[in-house]
């Protein structure tokens, strides 16, 4: 990785679009927030813009988060000279939706991520395995920027971190937890962000869970852990990270499946592992991917058909 070069990217004096993956989460937010808040500290302008029906309420208590723009709001002929992807490491349609759209022939890019594997896109990338999220990675640029974080940067860089970590649970929790604590010193509030991300569930996601926790199931002796909503529940609107959380927390349970139709015909699965098995693997097989402990991908089928296909390859990484 060349900071310099990253930091050469934003030599620029037109707007930048910053913009993650579809189903924007902490993370993703998180690190776009920080992004933005730095760009208009150091006389720099961007729009964050994202391809969702509405950004998760949940993280409305973070600086800005009214800033962010949905894509169809936009006109057919916008388009950008400069773009940093976040949290994702593909500009494919495919992660970051119609957002894609606003991307021309001549735009530069830059794509900031955490995540194992992916194409090698980007005109520059700022990219570590190692990194315990994307929001770790802006507050290195910033660092390494010589700007000084403002609290409302570390408010939402901090958030991005708890969020993808658990509360520092997974994805190199070490890394994680030595950036929050200088964050915390820089004005994140730990307890506010605690609560705020984990503590207070909407009525939607309490139904979803209910009726999601009502097809558990147990595989292969108890190690696999499934379970599944079908697309009216998930036209809840409910926070579906919770769901698979609880089906891994089951004694014996190694990796948990959770399989969404998010269209008729369509599976959006989310996988969960103990660390026995790098359920990013196992996603990658159908295009998707993530961590070592948490991952997904989307399946086209019908649910019976999607459980068959994972299960089948889930096998081979078991042992």
């Amino acid at each position: 990785m060349d900071v310099q070069a990253v930091l050469n990217f934003f030599e620029f004096d037109k707007p930048f679009l910053i913009t993650t993956h579809v189903h924007a989460d902490g993370d993703g937010i998180g690190a776009m927030l920080g992004l933005f808040h730095w760009l208009k500290k150091t006389q720099r302008s961007g729009r964050m813009v994202i391809d969702d029906k509405t950004p998760d309420k949940k993280y409305r208590f973070l600086p800005s988060f009214d800033c962010i723009e949905l894509y169809d709001s936009f006109s057919n002929d916008t388009s950008f000279e400069r773009a940093v992807i976040v949290d994702t490491p593909t500009m494919s349609s495919q992660r970051i939706g119609n957002v894609a759209q606003l991307l021309s022939g001549q735009t530069q890019t830059l794509v900031i991520d955490h995540h194992a594997g992916g194409a090698n896109e980007g005109t520059v990338r700022f990219v570590d395995e190692s990194a315990s999220a994307a929001s770790e990675l802006v507050y290195h640029l910033i660092q390494a920027s010589r700007s000084a974080l403002t609290p409302d940067m570390a408010m939402c860089l901090y958030a991005g971190i708890a969020f993808d970590t658990k509360l520092f649970k997974h994805s190199h929790p070490d890394r994680a937890l030595n950036v929050c604590h200088e964050l915390t010193k820089l004005g994140a509030d730990p307890q506010q962000i605690a609560e705020e991300l984990f503590t207070h569930q909407t009525f939607e996601t309490v139904k979803t869970l209910g009726l999601a926790l009502s097809t558990l199931t147990l595989q292969k002796k108890g190690q696999i852990s499934m379970l599944h909503i079908d697309y009216k529940t998930y036209s809840l609107g409910g926070d579906l990270d919770v769901v698979v959380d609880h089906a891994l927390s089951i004694d014996g349970v190694e990796v948990a499946l959770f399989f969404k139709e998010e269209m008729p015909q369509r599976q959006r699965v989310s996988l969960r592992s103990r660390g026995k098995v790098d359920v990013n693997l196992v996603a990658r097989t159908f295009g998707g991917g993530g961590h070592q402990r948490a991952s997904g991908c989307t399946i086209e089928g019908a649910l019976e058909y999607a459980q068959s296909k994972l299960m089948a390859e889930l096998v081979k990484h078991l042992g």
